[in-house]
């Protein structure tokens, strides 16, 4: 199997070996030197995947769409775009809260907390849109992604583990990522992933105190290639910090338990990570037929404690259904 072909856009200085280094400036290292405005010089669906660090937000509102459906249109089939953008909610969160620390403008150039904020989200001028998560996942799905769901810093739900490899800036930064659509435009998907079963352990082990698969749930069929896991973990003597999910004996996606769930800090107030026990990963259906799906915690001290199992059966189709669905 050929290594994968990854486009690094917006690289910068930033260069990454193993990427496709692009970026409007001509710097030692940059592979591909464009506006992408134009047209990058890459064929059609000849990118496997793509990830863009903190680039998007030199471009005025007006040209994000366009630009994003470029890097779409050189993404195959299938294909993630993972993007890196300062966040502005943690921007608010540390003006509100007096944290001058946070802004990487020091007061011998700018006094006031505002301003600092201000230089800082702005970054002297070079910034001219401001990112929100729900924004960038908005402007990810007008410009034709699909399975648009928020990331953590270090963690994907793409199963692609390289896909993670640029991120940086982990204080300031929102991380997001959207797949290309796998069917021609116009007409019905014809992927679908049919749940049959979900097993879930949910008693006090040795191990665990508790844990719960939310979604999906028996019967549910989605006609996606990719399937939605949602739930809760807490650990007993340690906390519990991720979630994979293991098919074939392979790790197939993995994400931070970093969702807050009241109802479950209020059960389990004294235990470790209880503030932080939910979390939401997407896993892509990869080959038809049936699969089981394990959905494993990992605590603290490394070790790994099983949550439940999800057995599912993905197909596609029939040319006589997709055009039925018409």
């Amino acid at each position: 199997m050929s290594a994968p072909r990854r486009l690094n856009w917006g690289c910068g200085s930033h260069i990454a070996p193993g990427w496709v280094n692009s970026d409007i400036k001509d710097d030692p290292g940059v592979d591909v030197v464009c506006d992408i405005l134009g047209r990058l010089p890459l064929d059609d669906e000849s990118i496997d995947y793509a990830v863009s660090v903190h680039a998007l937000p030199e471009l005025p509102y007006p040209q994000l769409v366009p630009v994003l459906e470029e890097l779409r249109r050189v993404l195959k089939p299938g294909g993630t775009l993972r993007l890196c953008l300062p966040d502005l909610e943690r921007g608010i969160r540390a003006y509100q809260a007096g944290d001058a620390d946070y802004f990487k403008v020091g007061a011998d150039e700018v006094e006031s907390l505002g301003g600092r904020f201000i230089v800082h989200m702005l970054w002297y001028g070079y910034s001219r849109t401001l990112f929100t998560t729900d924004f960038a996942e908005e402007l990810l799905r007008k410009a034709g992604f699909e399975d648009v769901v928020a990331c953590s810093y270090k963690s994907t739900a793409s199963g692609l583990a390289g896909i993670v490899e640029l991120d940086n800036r982990e204080d300031e930064s929102l991380f997001v990522e959207g797949t290309k659509p796998i069917y021609t435009a116009g007409m019905p998907r014809n992927e679908w992933i049919k749940v049959l079963d979900v097993s879930v352990d949910t008693g006090d082990t040795d191990v665990l105190r508790a844990a719960r698969l939310d979604a999906p749930v028996v019967g549910e069929k989605v006609d996606s290639s990719a399937l939605k896991i949602v739930g809760w973990a807490v650990g007993r003597d340690a906390a519990a910090e991720a979630v994979e999910v293991v098919a074939a004996g392979q790790v197939v996606a993995t994400t931070p338990l970093d969702i807050e769930r009241p109802g479950v800090a209020e059960a389990y107030a004294q235990v470790p990570g209880a503030d932080k026990a939910g979390f939401r990963l997407l896993v892509k259906g990869s080959g038809r037929g049936r699969h089981d799906l394990a959905v494993r915690a990992i605590l603290a001290d490394g070790v790994k404690a099983p949550i439940g199992t999800i057995k599912v059966e993905v197909g596609r189709q029939s040319l006589v259904d997709r055009f039925l669905a018409r």
